[in-house]
């Protein structure tokens, strides 16, 4: 992951006031407008393609073994890619959820 994008989720998940902002965003393209505004050093389309994973990853499609996984004692979070879990369990992506669920 680029690392000014790193450096943008850290900012907002340290901000409150970042955070309702993007819960109020809608769209990839707005969250891209406000993120840029926050942290440079990253495209449109890096954002958004990183933004879309770290989504994807809190929405976890679960195939059945992972499913028997969890079932026999595993956990969900054995499901979720080690590069998203830092931030997930952070909680860094609260405020972004709404801007990406809009487009699945």
């Amino acid at each position: 992951m680029n690392e000014n994008i790193k450096a943008f989720l850290e900012k907002v998940q340290q901000s409150p006031e970042l955070q309702a902002k993007f819960s109020q965003i809608r769209n990839p393209e707005e969250a891209y407008k406000l993120a840029a505004s926050v942290q440079d050093g990253f495209t449109k389309d890096e954002f958004i393609t990183e933004m879309t994973k770290l989504y994807e990853a809190q929405v976890v499609d679960l195939s059945d073994e992972d499913i028997a996984k969890i079932a026999g004692g595993g956990r969900l979070s054995d499901a979720i890619p080690e590069e998203v879990k830092d931030y997930l369990a952070g909680g860094a992506l609260s405020f972004m959820v709404a801007a990406f669920a809009a487009e699945f």
